[in-house]
C-alpha cells in the first residue's frame, strides 16, 4: 500500500530530514527503482548503483546519507538492512494471504482442533489429533500428520509435509515440498542378507520463530526429538538428519547436510554446501564456510573452512602455498640443470662438491 515518507519515518522511529510529504508505492533495488520506490544502500560494493539510482527515497547510513543523489531522500539508520526489511514488511509487501476458514476441499479430521483465525486452503489434509494454533495458515495441498501440534501464526506453504506428531512452536514458516518427520536414516547390517530397519519413534521439535525454507528435510529422531531452537533459518535443500540438536538463532544456508546426533550451539553459520559428521559438537557463534567438511568438534567462534575442515587462515594459507608450486616447480627445475652443468665442469661428477 502507498506510503508517505512522514509514516516510514514515524514507523521506523527515526526523524527525517526530507520532502516527509512523498509517496512511495513499492521498493525495489538501487538500479531499477524509480521514484516511487524506496531502496536501500548498505554496502559499499554497490556505490555505482547508489549514485545513478532513481529511487524516491533510500534508507541509507549516516555516513552514506551525503551520497544520495539529488533528488532522492535519504532516510538515516543505525541498520539499514533491517529497517529497509521492516518497511518493506510493514507498507510494501502485497502478497495475498490464506484466508481464514476452511475450504470444501481440504480434509479436516473430526479429532483435529482448529482455534480461531485459523485458514485452511484447497486439497489440504489436517489428520487425526492435530492440533493448529489461533491464525495459522494451511496453504493448499499441505499436510499435517496424526498428532502433530502447531502453535499461532504459523505457516506452511503448499505440499509442506509435517509427519506425525511434529510439534512447531509460534510464527513457524515451512516452505513448498519441506518435509519434517520423515524417518531417519537408521539401519542395522545383517550381511549377507541386506539391512534391518531401526524404527524411528521420535518426533521433530521447531521452536518459535524458525524458518524452514524450500525443500529442506529434517528427519524425526529415532529415540526422543530432532530439536531446531528459536529463530533458526534454514535454507532451501538442507538436510538435517536424526536427533540433532540446533541453537538458537544459527543459520544454513543452501545444500548444508548435519549428520545424526550431532549438537550445535547458538547464532552458528553454515554456508552454502558445508557438512558436519555425526556425534559431533559446534560450538556457539562459529562460522562453517561454503563446501567446508567438519570432522571434529569445534570450539565456540571457530572459523573454518576446508574439506576436512581447519582453520580458516591455516586453509588459506595452505592455498597459497599450492599455488606456487608452479614456481617452486620451475626453480627446482633450474636449479637441477645448474648441478648438472657444475657437474660436466667439474669432470669428477661433483665429487669435489
Amino acid at each position: 500500500m502507498p506510503a508517505t515518507l512522514a509514516a516510514i519515518a514515524e514507523f521506523l522511529g527515526i526523524e527525517l530530514k526530507g520532502e516527509q510529504g512523498r509517496t512511495l508505492t513499492g521498493a525495489a533495488p538501487l538500479e531499477k527503482a524509480g521514484p516511487e520506490h524506496l531502496s536501500f544502500f548498505a554496502n559499499s560494493k554497490y556505490a555505482a548503483e547508489l549514485a545513478s539510482t532513481r529511487a524516491g527515497a533510500v534508507v541509507c547510513s549516516a555516513a552514506d546519507a551525503e551520497r544520495i543523489p539529488q533528488g532522492c531522500v535519504a532516510i538515516v539508520s543505525a541498520n539499514p538492512y533491517l529497517d529497509f526489511a521492516r518497511t518493506v514488511a510493514r507498507f510494501f509487501d502485497g502478497r495475498p494471504r490464506l484466508e481464514e476458514g476452511v475450504h470444501p476441499t481440504a480434509v479436516v479430521h473430526p479429532t483435529a482442533v482448529l482455534m480461531p483465525g485459523v485458514g485452511v486452503g484447497a486439497g489440504a489434509v489436517i489428520a487425526a489429533g492435530a492440533r493448529i494454533g489461533e491464525g495459522t495458515r494451511i496453504h493448499p495441498l499441505a499436510f499435517v500428520g496424526n498428532g502433530c501440534v502447531l502453535g499461532r501464526d504459523c505457516v506452511l506453504h503448499p505440499h509442506a509435509v509435517l509427519y506425525d506428531g511434529c510439534v512447531l512452536g509460534d510464527r513457524v514458516v515451512i516452505h513448498a515440498g519441506a518435509v519434517l518427520g520423515a524417518d531417519g536414516f537408521g539401519f542395522a547390517p545383517v550381511p549377507p542378507q541386506g539391512y534391518v530397519k531401526v524404527p524411528q519413534i521420535g518426533w521433530v521439535q521447531v521452536g518459535d520463530d524458525v524458518e524452514i525454507q524450500a525443500n529442506a528435510c529434517i528427519d524425526r529422531g529415532a529415540l526422543g526429538p530432532t530439536v531446531i531452537s528459536r529463530g533458526v533459518k534454514i535454507d532451501n535443500l538442507v538436510h538435517i538428519a536424526h536427533n540433532v540438536e540446533i541453537g538458537e538463532h544459527t543459520a544454513m544456508a543452501a545444500q548444508t547436510g548435519i549428520a545424526g546426533s550431532t549438537r550445535i550451539g547458538r547464532w552458528v553459520t553454515f554456508a552454502g554446501q558445508s557438512a558436519v559428521g555425526g556425534h559431533l559438537h559446534i560450538g556457539d557463534q562459529a562460522i562453517v564456510t561454503g563446501q567446508a567438511g567438519v570432522g571434529k568438534n569445534l570450539p565456540p567462534k571457530a572459523v573454518v573452512s576446508g574439506s576436512p575442515a581447519q582453520p580458516m587462515l591455516e586453509h588459506h594459507r595452505g592455498l597459497a602455498e599450492l599455488n606456487r608450486l608452479p614456481e617452486l616447480k620451475r626453480r627446482v627445475k633450474e636449479l637441477e640443470a645448474k648441478l648438472r652443468a657444475w657437474e660436466a665442469l667439474s669432470g669428477d661428477g661433483g665429487a669435489a662438491l
